[in-house]
């Protein structure tokens, strides 16, 4: 059996949305649903190289696929905030029994490269 690697030649996003910090971007995405006290969002938070970050897809298409098979990754929309340590979880400041958890992917192949280029060419200074 042969086993191979590929990474993506090009990974591309189409638009972005920057948060001052971790705190302002769980703030945003914690006013946008409505749940109970502990309530645990679905929405996933990635950080790598100091960015929080989460990130949209476009809706499957041929075309799409026809760019994947070609390595050239496309996403929809990118939103991130400077986060300079890796924590867990982000405590809603105005709603403590409200978490949302955080996973560090600084070894994933495609989102550590993608977090460095955002870390070093669109973060606000």
């Amino acid at each position: 059996m042969e086993v191979t690697f590929e990474p993506y030649k090009k990974i591309t996003f189409q638009s972005h949305l920057e948060y001052k910090n971790a705190d302002e971007f769980a703030q945003a995405i914690a006013s946008s649903v409505t749940g109970g006290p502990g309530m645990q969002f679905l929405t996933r938070l990635f950080w790598a190289n100091g960015i929080l970050f989460r990130f949209f897809n476009h809706p499957p298409s041929e075309a799409q696929a026809k760019e994947l098979f070609n390595g050239h990754l496309i996403l929809d929309h990118i939103e991130f905030a400077p986060m300079p340590t890796f924590s867990k979880s982000i405590k809603i400041h105005e709603n403590p029994d409200v978490t949302i958890s955080v996973f560090d992917v600084s070894k994933h192949v495609v989102l550590n490269p993608l977090t460095a280029w955002i870390r070093d060419n669109l973060v606000t200074k």
